[in-house]
């Protein structure tokens, strides 16, 4: 007997879609990270808002061609004081992960860092 828990997870993951969406467009538009957050909290809950809020900008920093290690060293730098190191160092590379996991997911191949472009071939 099927259950519908599925059903709410996939209906719940496009509404999360959607405003991750949102997210994506408001932060390109200069909208302040803060207030999104505080705008998404009142749907998800501050941490679920957090995490649509940094996955964003993580997209928008990668998608410019901004190295992983600055990504990383923003997303620390963020929650430094709300987190441990060690838990800080962990959720930042699981962003950065998920973000290159949905990009590379997006292209169909690999997104190449720098290092591997510089060793490409003229």
């Amino acid at each position: 007997m099927p259950s519908a828990k599925p059903t709410q997870s996939v209906s719940q993951s496009r509404y999360w879609n959607s405003h991750f969406t949102a997210a994506l467009w408001a932060l390109e538009d200069g909208i302040d990270r803060v207030s999104l957050t505080e705008k998404l909290a009142k749907l998800y809950g501050q941490e679920d808002a957090r995490r649509i809020v940094d996955t964003a900008s993580v997209r928008l920093w990668l998608a410019e061609g901004v190295p992983s290690s600055d990504a990383i060293t923003m997303l620390e730098s963020r929650h430094r004081f709300e987190l441990s190191p060690c838990d800080c160092r962990g959720y930042a590379i699981e962003i950065l992960l998920s973000v290159r996991q949905a990009m590379q997911a997006e292209h169909g191949t690999l997104i190449p860092t720098r290092k591997a472009l510089h060793h490409v071939a003229a």
